[in-house]
């Protein structure tokens, strides 16, 4: 569920009913950084909503990835990952990628 699409960072719901945001700089570097996702972007909500599977990183304790599954991304399965940071009373998308399997970072 996605809870504004205007001005500002877009708000998503996670399996958990908390709020995650997407800000406009992190946007930006997610379609810099993986030009692909420009055209999966619809599923940023359902993916954080009903994930396939949550990974903690190994690396960071408050980060932790999001993955769903899509059998038609390049006519093959894959996974929609979105690694989410959380803060102190929030939770915002530090990355989002395309993944042929669930991993931790």
């Amino acid at each position: 569920m996605v809870l504004n699409e205007g001005d500002g960072p877009r708000r998503f719901v996670d399996e958990r009913g908390n709020e995650v945001r997407l800000s406009d700089e992190r946007l930006r570097h997610i379609l810099r950084r993986h030009p692909e996702m420009a055209f999966q972007a619809h599923r940023f909500a359902e993916t954080l909503a009903e994930p396939d599977a949550i990974a903690p990183s190994r690396s960071r304790p408050a980060v932790r990835l999001y993955y769903r599954l899509y059998p038609d991304l390049r006519g093959r399965n894959r996974y929609v990952c979105i690694v989410v940071k959380q803060e102190r009373g929030y939770s915002f998308i530090l990355t989002a990628y395309l993944d042929r399997r669930i991993k931790e970072e």
